[in-house]
């Protein structure tokens, strides 16, 4: 069963969130919490009357609201919890609530970044949700000699690319699942899937990335909003990715 109260989201089930399957590298939502035994805040805050956290506190809209910080709810699968932040102010994202969602609303100017670049291998699973009106980086890791985006669009074809690999997504929703791996079903080929479908690519390893954002790819930088992205490594495709993709269409269905 969904619930929803103040923008806050969860299916109430042990074992059926995105953070509670297989090794996520991060997992970052400000609507819902995405480990069952999660119950830490889900974003920090700077309003007219200072800085605190969600859900401990509740933002006032009456005036512009910034997004600080993203907690990471992961806390398990041996990799260190980094949250997804921005200390400088003028680059902070604008926090808006509408149809009770929390967004963060990025200009074309704002970005936010978590330190886990060292840990992306060339094989992930990334669960984006977001809206924006034409295909700009929503999400980017990126290097001297590497280049991963997805950029949602509503006028135009959406993209994920990695490197030479570009696939362009089709959705009857705002949640974009994006898988990048090798697939024992294809002859281990390395397979590029958009929303649980996919087909060969050519094999090109991820390079070595140095940056992860929301916000940005490299000089390149977003209009739009986004409410959650989780980066799974390694075989969730193989297992629970279209599971997960699935149950965050049905949750996000009225976004």
């Amino acid at each position: 069963m969904i619930g929803r109260s103040i923008g806050v989201l969860t299916d109430g089930g042990a074992g059926h969130l995105s953070a509670d399957l297989i090794n996520p590298l991060f997992a970052f939502s400000l609507n819902r919490k995405l480990r069952y035994l999660y119950d830490g805040n889900y974003f920090r805050f700077r309003d007219k009357s200072g800085e605190a956290d969600y859900p401990a506190s509740i933002p006032d809209m009456s005036e512009d609201v910034f997004l600080m910080r993203i907690y990471d709810q992961k806390e398990k699968f041996g990799y260190d919890k980094i949250d997804m932040a921005q200390p400088n102010p003028t680059l902070q994202p604008k926090l808006i609530h509408k149809d009770g969602l929390y967004r963060a609303e990025f200009s074309g100017a704002e970005y936010m970044t978590v330190e886990q670049s060292e840990h992306v291998g060339d094989n992930f699973n990334i669960l984006l949700v977001a809206k924006a009106d034409y295909p700009r980086p929503a999400f980017g890791i990126w290097g001297d000699d590497t280049s991963l985006t997805i950029e949602p669009s509503s006028e135009a074809t959406s993209k994920f690319t990695v490197n030479r690999n570009r696939g362009g997504m089709t959705t009857d929703s705002l949640v974009y699942g994006c898988f990048y791996g090798l697939d024992p079903l294809q002859n281990n080929s390395r397979v590029m899937s958009i929303n649980t479908r996919g087909h060969n690519v050519e094999d090109i390893p991820l390079g070595t990335p140095k940056n992860i954002a929301i916000g940005r790819s490299g000089e390149r930088y977003y209009i739009g909003e986004v409410l959650e992205v989780v980066l799974h490594m390694d075989d969730l495709k193989q297992k629970w990715g279209d599971l997960l993709y699935n149950q965050a269409v049905e949750i996000y269905k009225d976004y």
